[in-house]
């Protein structure tokens, strides 16, 4: 399996880079970042690296910016749905898969 480098444009992540330390807001770089063809993920790891944070926080603040706002909801839709159909899986007990345990009341 090939997996893929946590930031594919360094360039772009260097640029941004310039504009945290000339202090720019989150979202300005986060805006910044998604011109540049960075997905959430790639903002994701950016966060990480350009701000210190850990992933949580990093995609909590991702999630929750400005600059992501009109993917929000269906963001939102498509984890229900997963969780929903992950429920019913689980619910089958069937032999064929692995055992899915759910560790809190709203996951």
């Amino acid at each position: 399996m090939k997996i893929r480098p946590k930031i594919r444009n360094p360039q772009a992540l260097g640029d941004a880079q310039r504009l945290v330390q000339v202090g720019a807001d989150a979202d300005i770089v986060l805006i910044f970042l998604r011109d540049r063809g960075f997905d959430q993920a790639d903002c994701i790891y950016a966060v990480e690296t350009l701000y210190g944070k850990q992933f949580s926080e990093a995609k909590s603040l991702v999630v929750h910016s400005q600059a992501w706002s009109d993917r929000y909801e269906s963001d939102v839709e498509l984890r229900k749905a997963a969780r929903k159909a992950l429920r019913q899986l689980a619910a089958s007990n069937s032999s064929d898969l692995p055992r899915i345990v759910f560790e809190g009341e709203n996951e």
